[in-house]
């Protein structure tokens, strides 16, 4: 009995161990990812939403006389 008390013991810690190293490590990688600065796209959609690139008079539904 004692055996098996002392083998699930170990397998305890080990499991708890080996979860742990696997998290700090997952955290350093996501900290290191994250000082990374992403490339911004820049199109004419940014300047103020969807905007045409040039300038377009708006449409009425009154008839020019």
């Amino acid at each position: 009995m004692k055996h098996l008390v002392r083998a699930v013991a170990i397998a305890a810690v080990t499991s708890f161990a080996s979860w742990a190293v696997t998290r700090y490590f997952d955290r350093r990688a996501e900290k290191r990812r994250a000082r990374a600065p992403r490339r911004s796209v820049e199109t004419w959609e940014n300047e103020g939403g969807a905007l045409a690139p040039y300038a377009v008079h708006p449409e009425t539904s009154q008839v020019p006389r």
